[in-house]
């Protein structure tokens, strides 16, 4: 009924799902390590205890058509960059962003990236309507990400 309840009101929205990565991060992780938050989900760093790699910690600012969000997107990348997080939470939802039609989407095409280097993907949550499917020990080959999805990526040794 919880999760339900929170479907109507929050459709796809990843506040439930936050609890679960958050637990899985914190299970998986020192509390020394830092991790990066790509999306506005700052109760990932609650539910893990762990803190951020870059201040930025909601992404709405940085979709919003106005002078600075280039340059704030170059300083989350760059502090991203230097922190070395352990974890990073690629987060594939609308709502965590608001991109708009004249969004620079740089940071985006930058994470995609920056990924596919320096991370290994360890979890993938497929959310939608009727529910979320969490594959967090690997995913099987002949799953794919629904529309509204989140990647968890783990730093390669």
């Amino acid at each position: 009924p919880l999760a339900e309840a929170n479907r109507m009101v929050n459709g796809t929205n990843p506040f439930l799902e936050s609890i679960k990565i958050g637990e899985y991060i914190r299970a998986q992780s020192s509390v020394s390590d830092t991790i990066a938050v790509l999306g506005s989900e700052p109760q990932i760093y609650f539910y893990s205890r762990r803190h951020s790699a870059t201040g930025y910690i909601y992404t709405y600012g940085l979709m919003e058509p106005q002078p600075y969000a280039h340059q704030m997107q170059q300083e989350m990348m760059r502090e991203i960059e230097t922190a070395h997080p352990k974890f990073l939470v690629m987060v594939v939802v609308n709502k965590s962003w608001l991109a708009g039609r004249d969004s620079d989407q740089s940071i985006l095409r930058w994470a995609d990236a920056y990924c596919d280097t320096n991370y290994e993907e360890v979890g993938l949550i497929n959310i939608s309507d009727r529910g979320t499917d969490y594959y967090l020990s690997g995913r099987p080959p002949n799953v794919t990400p629904t529309a509204d999805h989140i990647l968890i990526y783990r730093r390669k040794a």
